[in-house]
């Protein structure tokens, strides 16, 4: 189901709408239209803060690693878009994002990466 918002210059509809997003789309007089996307980043970020602290990543003897972060995915193409992409295949990028302090709230673990 389609509804529309009303702003000032701008038409909103809500394009798709999950679990912890919704997705406008949003179309100005001029004919510009935008896509955006607000995601309710506080489960992650709650489920993130009880993982960091109760030890839960702790071990180490799953073949993949322990797991460190659990990132939004709203902040996650916010980063893709700051570093133009590269922060997806370049892990010492990334390792500069998660290790910001800044980032604390995305780390499932203590550990440095």
């Amino acid at each position: 189901m389609l509804k529309r918002l009303v702003d000032v210059a701008t038409y909103k509809t809500i394009f798709d709408v999950d679990e912890t997003s919704v997705t406008t789309f949003e179309e100005e007089a001029d004919g510009t239209v935008h896509l955006n996307k607000i995601q309710d980043a506080a489960p992650i970020l709650q489920i993130n803060k009880e993982e960091y602290h109760s030890g839960a990543n702790d071990r180490t003897t799953s073949p993949f690693g322990r797991k460190v972060a659990s990132i939004p995915l709203t902040v996650w193409n916010n980063w893709m878009k700051a570093t133009n992409g590269a922060i997806e295949h370049d892990q010492v990028l990334l390792a500069k994002y998660l290790n910001d302090k800044d980032n604390l709230y995305f780390r499932t673990h203590n550990s440095r990466i």
